[in-house]
């Protein structure tokens, strides 16, 4: 009996999250807010469902850690090397910029130097869990926004590991406080490049020993090894447990295993992620709360206003466009998770007093639940600024040079959109361009990557990074304007993967002859899954179908290639006089006879 009461916090807390976030939801708002209000109101200063929470902590932080660790799968090397070309120069500056100012403030409000420096230290911190999510929600992580973002939160992460350190050598005088900070980074620089090495070298050979096995639960359980035991590592030599998980999704991000991973690990994400909100709402006191209500709201609003113009200015300074720095600086606005372990640790050595850090605690759980609302005004804001400024080649220069390895669309019509439909499902980074003004202004405004310009130019090629791609892809419907953007391509990166849509088979021997790698004619795959409807409906078996179906699609595409040998063993007799007939119609098309249309 005893033992179930340890499954208690558990069940109530999926019970509010169950009710309230789907109240939330049904009024269209943020589940994140959702989560925190349905752990407000069953946490000890709620209705004290529960009146202890330190048994969800550890449950709770485990959400973090797997968002780090898809965050890392979602990554790689390159597009770190690219990141830190400027956008983690914004970074650091952020966290010292309003760390500094923060202490000076509370200095000049008589508050202790060493009290403020730690407050200052931890509303720096904006939450990566609470921004990732929302960013994840809107589709936006591939985009300016999300990459600037991401970058500030990682060097963030990073700048909490000192923080930590400080508070305890700052209450024991007797402690050196620059000896502590560098032994924690000799040791966090040797665990770190453990972590690196041994992962490159064994990380892909455990994993396909494992796969061989062809065990999905083994698989997996392999997985929540790797998440666990690197953060396990990291928190032992003084760093976060998410740090740890998120260089574990860095170095499976480099290996062929990353789907199926991400596929494991997503359903653990989403429910401990929504506990870790839950959390951190039982750590609001209503009655603290109704107490001190204008102090802590003007507590929050005031935090929020600093972060947002530190980051506003840095971002212009570092040649931001303006929406994309208003949008960050409102989306960074908030504190953050690190926060509250940092108040906890500082009330534990006496630096604050209890009083004082439950205000800053419900002041940094008021900037969260406000964050929701400050990403939809930056929005609205980003639109109306977005609509009203014509963009060139320079302005996109600018603003993709620190993305890589992503697929370039040229065309963002029906078939563009399908194509990043199925890219965004795969957590696969593009940029599109189409000339369709009203197309592109309606993209922009629910935050796609998509921009103006005519993808047969090297200019514009060059400015949405082609030689930093990993393919291209051409959707547009008309022959001639493909055929020019597989040339323009293709002068401008000899190496690039290109896949362009064709009108029929005659279009693919011009375009293939342009330079494409794969022409794909839509009227030929039509007839294709014309027929295997057909068949289908007629009783052929599916196996049959699929046969059939690979057979024709490679022997026609040979046609228009003119390397098919028609005498095919796979054929029938009736199906060679078929090919021989295209045959015969493709020479006669080319030679300006008739027209050719299957």
């Amino acid at each position: 009996m005893n033992e179930a009461l340890h499954f208690y916090p558990i069940l109530v807390l999926l019970c509010a999250a169950v009710v309230v976030v789907a109240i939330f939801r049904k009024l269209n708002a943020s589940a994140v807010l959702g989560y925190l209000v349905a752990g407000a109101v069953v946490g000890p200063g709620g209705i004290g469902l529960i009146p202890d929470n330190t048994m969800t902590r550890g449950i709770a932080e485990f959400g973090v850690m797997f968002l780090l660790f898809i965050i890392g799968l979602e990554l790689s090397w390159d597009r770190l090397s690219a990141m830190r070309k400027h956008v983690f120069f914004v970074a650091f500056a952020q966290v010292a910029a309003t760390s500094w100012l923060i202490c000076a403030a509370l200095v000049f409000a008589g508050v202790s130097f060493a009290a403020s420096l730690i407050i200052g230290g931890a509303l720096a911190l904006s939450s990566t869990a609470l921004v990732m999510q929302l960013l994840q929600d809107k589709r936006q992580g591939s985009s300016p926004l999300g990459r600037l973002s991401l970058a500030v939160l990682l060097v963030q992460d990073l700048a909490a590991v000192p923080l930590l350190v400080v508070v305890p050598a700052m209450a024991n005088s007797d402690v050196s406080l620059g000896h502590e900070l560098l032994i924690v980074c000799v040791k966090a620089s040797l665990a770190l490049g453990t972590i690196l090495l041994v992962g490159q070298l064994l990380l892909g050979k455990l994993y396909r020993a494992v796969a061989s096995v062809e065990n999905p639960e083994i698989f997996t359980a392999l997985t929540l090894l790797i998440v666990l035991g690197t953060g396990f590592i990291t928190h032992e030599v003084g760093l976060s447990l998410p740090l740890g998980a998120f260089l574990a999704g860095l170095l499976l991000a480099e290996t062929e295993y990353r789907h199926q991973v991400e596929a494991d690990v997503m359903p653990f994400k989403g429910i401990f992620l929504g506990l870790f909100f839950m959390v951190i709402g039982m750590s609001v006191n209503f009655v603290t709360l109704y107490e001190q209500v204008v102090l802590i709201f003007t507590l929050a609003l005031a935090i929020m206003a600093a972060k947002a113009v530190i980051v506003i200015v840095l971002c212009r300074m570092f040649a931001f466009r303006f929406s994309v720095a208003v949008q960050a600086g409102l989306l960074l606005s908030q504190g953050g998770e690190f926060a509250f372990i940092v108040f906890t640790q500082a009330l534990g050595n006496g630096l604050i007093d209890a009083d004082w850090a439950q205000i800053l605690t419900l002041a940094v759980v008021m900037t969260m639940a406000l964050t929701p609302v400050a990403m939809a005004i930056g929005e609205q804001f980003a639109r109306r600024s977005e609509s009203r400024r014509k963009r060139g080649a320079e302005d996109l220069t600018k603003e993709m040079s620190d993305i890589s390895n992503h697929v370039l669309i040229l065309g963002f019509g029906r078939v563009g959109q399908t194509i990043a439909k199925i890219l965004s499902a795969e957590n696969i980074p593009y940029i599109a361009v189409d000339t369709q003004v009203s197309t592109v202004v309606r993209a922009r405004k629910i935050g796609l990557p998509v921009y103006y310009g005519d993808g047969s130019r090297r200019e514009v090629l060059n400015a949405i990074g082609v030689e930093r791609a990993r393919a291209g892809i051409i959707t547009l419907n008309n022959a001639e304007a493909a055929e020019r953007a597989v040339r323009g391509m293709r002068s401008t990166s000899v190496s690039l993967p290109i896949i362009t849509r064709a009108k029929d088979l005659k279009d693919v021997q011009a375009l293939e002859a342009a330079g494409a790698n794969v022409a794909v004619s839509e009227m030929f795959e039509a007839s294709l899954q014309l027929g295997g409807a057909l068949l289908k409906s007629v009783g052929v078996a599916e196996h049959e179908i699929s046969r059939l179906t690979e057979l024709f699609r490679d022997s026609d595409y040979a046609l228009a290639r003119g390397t098919l040998d028609v005498k095919s063993g796979d054929m029938s007799n009736d199906s060679q006089k078929q090919v021989q007939f295209q045959q015969s119609s493709v020479t006669s098309s080319v030679q300006g006879k008739q027209d050719f249309d299957i």
